[in-house]
């Protein structure tokens, strides 16, 4: 999958131990508009989608984090690759690399049938994120006047895909 964006937040000792995760995140055009999530309290928005569980390949990833996040039901044979971002940080709790891949794929849902998202859990909740589908114009102004914050990593990662979806 071709690569979208490196970012490197550089605030790391690079002698430090390095923790991979690897994440997928859908693209999701509903009547021209984008579903994402967005945060109550620092108002950016995040592309639907999360880590890849043990035992978990890219699509069933996709199809259960957007159904966790979203309610919407991704029809499987619309899902095609799109691009990834690649990210280098400190860790939240310890000294360590953290580096996050984060694969992208555009897809369609159902439109006949969405499901009440589940309750946010852990920074989710403490975030207030909820469902919403949004223009891309309104995602990549919302994102760039929110300012790079230690809690809210991925906005720089989101917006460098917001963006090139503009193209």
């Amino acid at each position: 999958m071709r690569t979208i964006e490196i970012i490197d937040h550089k605030n790391y000792d690079p002698s430090w131990e390095r923790v991979e995760r690897q994440a997928v995140r859908g693209i999701i055009f509903v009547n021209g508009l984008l579903a994402m999530v967005k945060s109550e309290k620092y108002g950016e928005y995040k592309f639907l989608g999360g880590g890849i569980k043990e035992g978990e390949n890219h699509t069933d990833t996709l199809i259960r984090e957007v159904a966790e996040e979203a309610g919407l039901h991704v029809l499987p044979h619309s899902i095609a690759p799109y691009g990834k971002t690649v990210e280098f940080r400190a860790g939240d709790h310890e000294d360590v690399i953290f580096t996050q891949t984060s694969y992208y794929y555009s897809c369609e849902v159902d439109p006949n049938k969405a499901d009440p998202p589940r309750p946010e859990e852990g920074y989710e909740r403490d975030y207030g994120y909820k469902p919403v589908f949004v223009t891309l114009e309104e995602a990549i102004a919302t994102n760039e006047k929110s300012p790079d914050k230690p809690q809210t990593p991925w906005r720089r990662r989101d917006l460098a895909v917001l963006k090139e979806l503009l193209l």
